[in-house]
């Protein structure tokens, strides 16, 4: 038989924040872990120690709007109801200075007191890695914006309707192509248009509205889209990147010009994104040609 001491210095071992749950979800033994975590993050055992009940903690967290305090009860009601073998459930818990997550892992104790083992085992190093993919995968590799993937989604979700709710207005596409991108690159070399491509993108930013969404499609190509806009705020928006735009750049001490040609077009709930965004480039290659009627490119 196991001993109350060795039991402890077991407990006290395990790395993760760890506490054993009696059937009803009462905490009866903490480790190490588990108390020194309370204790760095302002708790103290009278709330979170010996004899609190676990449920009771979830349902004081929910009550101040932690959402996945009613997943983590739910976990640990059908673990000690027996409904399932096991419960885990990731989520964040962050500090004032720092992101933090954890999985919460709640498995069965069987025996004479049966019960629950939950442990919050700190998952933080890979969910910023996850996260640092995730972010890799969704943006353009030179000017950080969003790219093309990064933009549908984004636009997809802005043209979806919703059941039982009421549409949120029309979304506007601007689809932007640089006049004359390729003659810096042959002229000054790939870093100058580098240069380019980068303070191209500050401005678009700069003249953006926070809840647009700027991306780069590839090469001298760029989209922004502009959800809840008007006809006219779209027509504004567009006025003012163009003109932002049409400033020169100042490119081996020399003031060059890369104007854009801008094309729009308002979207409603329920278009697809893939056709608002051809819409768009339609609109952008005609005021190219109009701009330059006798050349064929883009």
């Amino acid at each position: 038989m196991v001993s109350e001491g060795l039991a402890s210095a077991v407990l006290d071992a395990l790395p993760d924040a760890t506490a054993v749950l009696d059937n009803s979800g009462s905490i009866v033994a903490v480790n190490h872990t588990w108390r020194m975590f309370a204790r760095d993050n302002g708790g103290h055992p009278g709330s979170t120690g010996v004899g609190v009940n676990y449920l009771d903690l979830c349902a004081r967290s929910a009550a101040a709007g932690c959402e996945d305090a009613h997943m983590a009860a739910a976990g640990l009601r059908a673990v000690l109801a027996g409904e399932t073998v096991h419960s885990e459930l990731e989520y964040p818990c962050p500090s004032p200075a720092a992101k933090r997550w954890f999985l919460l892992r709640i498995t069965p104790l069987a025996g004479a007191e049966p019960g629950a083992v939950a442990s919050h085992v700190n998952i933080t190093r890979r969910k910023m890695a996850e996260q640092a993919l995730a972010h890799k995968a969704a943006h353009d590799p030179l000017t950080g914006v969003a790219n093309r993937d990064l933009l549908t989604a984004r636009l997809s979700a802005a043209l979806a309707k919703r059941s039982g709710r009421p549409a949120r207005g029309d979304v506007g596409v601007l689809y932007l192509d640089l006049d004359g991108f390729k003659q810096v690159n042959d002229t000054y070399g790939h870093d100058a248009g580098d240069e380019v491509l980068l303070t191209t993108v500050h401005r678009l930013c700069v003249n953006a509205r926070p809840q647009d969404t700027v991306a780069r499609l590839g090469g001298d190509e760029f989209a922004v889209t502009a959800p809840r806009i008007t006809a006219d705020g779209l027509a504004a928006l567009a006025a003012r990147i163009t003109g932002a735009l049409a400033e020169p750049h100042l490119i081996h001490g020399q003031s060059i010009q890369v104007r854009a040609s801008v094309g729009t077009h308002l979207a409603g709930p329920g278009d697809l994104a893939d056709d608002a965004l051809r819409h768009a480039d339609q609109a952008m290659y005609i005021v190219k040609r109009a701009a330059h009627p006798d050349s064929n490119s883009r």
